[in-house]
């Protein structure tokens, strides 16, 4: 069960009871971890999104425009939210595993999109109209990127092999990465073209 929302309703239920008992009856509560995991998903996901603000400006850095920044910023957003809906279909919850996996996701989510933005503004300085550019640019790059995105999902695919506990840790750590990269490849070549 979420740690927090048992925690929660727990201290709910104590408050009822608490009405019901003598005067001068109290409960004391010795441990609670709902504060500490609480906290830690709070940070996880400022994390998450520091470490989305800070590949957008970097991309700025380098690239010195807005909009292929802003076109290839999208796909931080989407990715993140095409794993969270899988993860939702799926049955997973947020924790400090998945948002684990999340903050990790989040800095190469962009690569693909960097890929094709990048061989996209080659072919339009080669004098090709935009449409045709985008078209061809991401036909070039479209089995490289996809096979640089297996690769690094190839890496984590081991975890989702182990048995036992050690399972019920890094399965939803390795399937929100993967969901994650998958969305970005997706994005990288049906989105960031258009």
């Amino acid at each position: 069960a979420n740690t927090v929302e048992v925690a929660n309703a727990v201290m709910d239920q104590l408050e009822k009871l608490r009405a019901t008992l003598p005067a001068g009856s109290e409960f004391i509560e010795i441990y609670n971890q709902a504060p500490e995991i609480q906290a830690s998903i709070d940070e996880l996901t400022q994390e998450v999104i520091l470490g989305a603000v800070f590949a957008v400006a970097v991309m700025f850095a380098f690239l010195l425009s807005v909009r292929p920044t802003l076109v290839t910023a999208v796909a931080i957003p989407v990715s993140v939210l095409a794993a969270l809906i899988v993860m939702y279909l799926q049955g997973m919850t947020l924790n400090i595993l998945t948002l684990g996996g999340l903050a990790i996701a989040v800095g190469r989510v962009m690569d693909d999109s960097i890929v094709v933005m990048e061989n996209t503004f080659r072919h339009i300085q080669n004098g090709e109209p935009p449409r045709q550019a985008a078209v061809n640019a991401t036909r070039e790059v479209a089995m490289p990127i996809t096979a640089s995105t297996l690769t690094t999902i190839a890496v984590f695919a081991p975890l989702t092999l182990i048995g036992g506990f050690i399972s019920v840790m890094f399965l939803p750590f390795a399937l929100t990465i993967t969901y994650a990269l998958l969305a970005s490849l997706v994005v990288a070549l049906v989105i960031v073209p258009v």
